[in-house]
């Protein structure tokens, strides 16, 4: 794990939402840079099993960022989230992209561990790991 001055400033996953509750619990987590019992209930609220996933994902630090790409490992396989979006099939093909309440549970998992500080940092090109793992 490399130490990444930017850790914080740098979200794949805007805080930019038109979606009050949406806006609300992102910046509440960015504010106390924790998971309170009110913000979990907040997202499981808002997100339902998603949400429910993606702190799971979180808590198992299972979001990792590399020079080129967010990666969320899922259980199955590892997804790419970049510029907000996901190469999961969720995302591809059940979800509406511009409505910030359908999100899938990868991309939300990105925009938990951005604002508590639990992403984990690689100094190294995703490329390369996934070549290499493939």
């Amino acid at each position: 794990m490399s130490d990444n001055s930017d850790v914080r400033t740098h979200h794949v996953v805007s805080s930019s939402v038109s979606d009050e509750t949406e806006a609300a619990w992102r910046g509440e987590l960015a504010a106390t840079e924790q998971l309170t019992p009110t913000i979990v209930d907040a997202i499981i609220k808002h997100h339902g099993d998603r949400g429910a996933r993606a702190i799971d994902a979180v808590s198992e630090e299972r979001v990792k960022r590399y020079r080129d790409f967010t990666v969320v490992v899922g259980h199955n396989d590892e997804y790419i989230v970049e510029a907000g979006g996901c190469t999961c099939k969720d995302s591809l093909y059940n979800l509406d992209a511009t409505d910030p309440t359908q999100c899938c549970w990868h991309i939300l998992a990105t925009a938990i561990a951005e604002r508590i500080g639990v992403v984990d940092h690689h100094d190294m090109w995703y490329a390369d790991v996934h070549d290499f793992l493939s």
